[in-house]
């Protein structure tokens, strides 16, 4: 069982071991983190995690070869069984390059054969936002607001707080911040949110923030997630008073 178990390696166990039409064991590759490498060029850090019956740990052969956007990656760990720590297993992550100006980021995963795909777009597009109603961009308190947010494959996510972080919608008049999280109303990428009282007359600006995937155009894992927080240019706008 040990051997069937590495031999599996994590790509075989994202299709279930017994063949590409067995989809019964979750799988997912998170990209951890996109830094500035230099030279035009974002260096990403990639985590692949499977679930492994009895206790196992997922592994990766040592034939294993990863990509970004055509270009080998380094492989940093290839999970199994932790040396340092009993009855713990070591992450499977590796690292890789692309330009910062690329449309789609491809992750690719070569292991025992088979071969699984990640791939994202407008990963660097900017979060903005536009006022849909009113469009003259003058706020009564207690009127409704319609923002269209872009790019419009991005989707919100939670994030990794606890508890999960909501859209963030900030009110900004003169010096002052109101910081509004209704229960506000979404459609696609328009979210309509209710002025606040709280906000002075005056001139001001908007914006919003939140956790946010860009757009998945192929996961052949359970689940493909690269969640990062995000904030929209200033919007301006101007309240009026009660």
């Amino acid at each position: 069982m040990v051997r069937r178990l590495m031999l599996c390696g994590v790509l075989a166990m994202a299709a279930g071991c017994g063949g590409l039409a067995d989809e019964s064991r979750d799988s997912s590759l998170t990209v951890n983190s996109a830094q500035d490498a230099g030279n035009g060029l974002v260096r990403f850090n990639v985590g692949l995690h499977t679930f492994v019956p009895f206790g196992g740990c997922s592994v990766l052969s040592m034939t294993a070869q990863a990509t970004v956007n055509g270009k080998p990656a380094d492989i940093r760990s290839r999970g199994g069984e932790s040396k340092e720590r009993m009855g713990y297993c070591e992450p499977i992550w590796f690292t890789g390059v692309a330009p910062a100006d690329s449309e789609t980021i491809t992750f690719r995963v070569f292991d025992l054969g088979l071969d699984r795909v990640a791939e994202f777009q407008n990963v660097f597009e900017p979060l903005s936002i536009r006022i849909v109603s009113p469009e003259d961009g003058v706020l009564h308190p207690g009127q409704t607001l319609v923002v269209e947010r872009s790019p419009a494959t991005d989707t919100f996510a939670a994030g990794r707080d606890s508890p999960p972080r909501p859209e963030l919608m900030s009110f900004f008049s003169g010096a002052r911040l109101t910081q509004f999280v209704p229960n506000f109303a979404k459609d696609g990428n328009r979210l309509s949110f209710t002025v606040p009282t709280e906000v002075l007359a005056g001139e001001g600006f908007i914006a919003i923030e939140g956790y946010y995937d860009p757009g998945v155009t192929r996961c052949d894992f359970t689940q493909c997630r690269f969640t990062r927080l995000k904030s929209s240019g200033q919007v301006p706008v101007v309240f009026t008073a009660p």
